[in-house]
């Protein structure tokens, strides 16, 4: 069974790669994610099926060619439970605005799988930087709780 740095270094090279199928692969088929902030993407997702609706508005936004998800990332602590990591992501979105974003993740793992995230991330460069403003918000499980 895979370490949880492991799982999170494939979580983050998936990313940087934009490897969707690796990406979900690596999560519990009833993976929860809580997206912190005020964005038209926070809330609580209760399976990576309801995620994947939120990463088209994402990626919509980011222009590729000048963007990098997960440029570096650090395990700042792991335990039996889970672990956390922050991750550096840079460049431009579509609109010409720079988005030079920080997210803090806290995971918990289950059979060998990612259980949960909690993701914390700056919403106003989100919102700004995404053309998120005066969008309206995504259908969500529910809304972040710890």
């Amino acid at each position: 069974m895979a370490t949880h740095a492991a799982i999170i270094d494939a979580y983050y090279q998936a990313l940087a790669t934009l490897d969707v199928a690796a990406f979900e692969a690596l999560h519990h088929p009833d993976v929860v994610y809580h997206v912190s902030g005020n964005t038209i993407i926070s809330g609580r997702y209760d399976s990576f099926e309801a995620l994947k609706t939120i990463l088209p508005l994402i990626f919509d936004a980011l222009d590729f060619e000048q963007f990098q998800f997960a440029d570096n990332w650090k395990i700042m602590n792991e335990g039996p439970d889970g672990a956390t990591a922050i991750m550096e992501a840079k460049g431009i979105a579509k609109n010409g605005k720079r988005y030079d974003q920080r997210y803090a993740h806290i995971f918990t793992f289950r059979d060998g799988k990612i259980a949960s995230v909690y993701e914390f991330f700056d919403t106003q460069l989100a919102n700004e930087s995404l053309g998120f403003i005066g969008k309206a918000p995504c259908k969500t499980d529910g809304v972040f709780t710890l």
